[in-house]
């Protein structure tokens, strides 16, 4: 019941929001280059999306169209060098690629719809969680990124929820209370989440632009 309340509060805040808008989400949008995708999964935590990893995935898709199975990637990867193909020499998120990768021929999963349907079973989901630097965000997110209707919790959701004097317990929890909210707001729940994080995003970029300028006249 708590979750419930909690929801309700969430949506009863956003309904209250002049400046929130629903972004709805394109139900038929998924990836299908797995090398892309990977890429994508390994870059994304920590790291900003628009400068640094959306200009990685798109080297991907332009430079390796052909990559677009995991036993094609792999073999991009033996001729030319990860580190080229993405740009990038950090050894942690390379080794996490590189991990992700030999999960997915242990688990026979060669294409974007392979791991969507290995994604389907629970038990997976558990399985994939246990790759060293895949958390329940990296999950959910990976989820969102084939198409499944799902809520991945990041800071921008934390700081939102807040925001509306909901507290958050956990990821389990703060991911159910923003699911509910979308429920009762009769909007998909990758809607809802995307709608979140434009709308902390640009709460972000104004508040940078307004300390800038603060500083210049300073």
């Amino acid at each position: 019941m708590e979750i419930v309340f909690e929801a309700r509060k969430l949506a009863n805040y956003i309904g209250g929001l002049d400046t929130f808008e629903t972004l709805y989400v394109e139900s038929e949008f998924c990836y299908q280059h797995i090398g892309a995708l990977f890429v994508d999964i390994t870059l994304q935590a920590g790291l900003n999306y628009q400068s640094v990893v959306k200009p990685r995935v798109q080297r991907v898709l332009l430079n390796y169209p052909e990559a677009d199975t995991v036993l094609k990637f792999r073999d991009a990867i033996e001729a030319w060098g990860l580190e080229t193909i993405i740009k990038w020499r950090n050894s942690i998120k390379i080794n996490r690629l590189e991990r992700l990768i030999s999960f997915a021929l242990a688990n026979e999963i060669n294409t974007c719809a392979d791991f969507k349907i290995f994604l389907m079973n629970a038990n997976n989901r558990e399985e994939f969680q246990k790759l060293n630097g895949v958390g329940p965000k990296t999950v959910d997110y990976t989820l969102k990124l084939l198409n499944f209707d799902t809520v991945a919790v990041d800071r921008h959701i934390y700081a939102f929820v807040e925001m509306a004097d909901v507290k958050p317990e956990g990821y389990a929890f703060t991911k159910k209370v923003v699911e509910f909210a979308a429920d009762f707001l009769q909007i998909s729940r990758s809607s809802m989440d995307y709608s979140i994080w434009k709308y902390m995003s640009n709460a972000e970029r104004s508040l940078d632009k307004n300390t800038s300028q603060l500083e210049l006249a300073l």
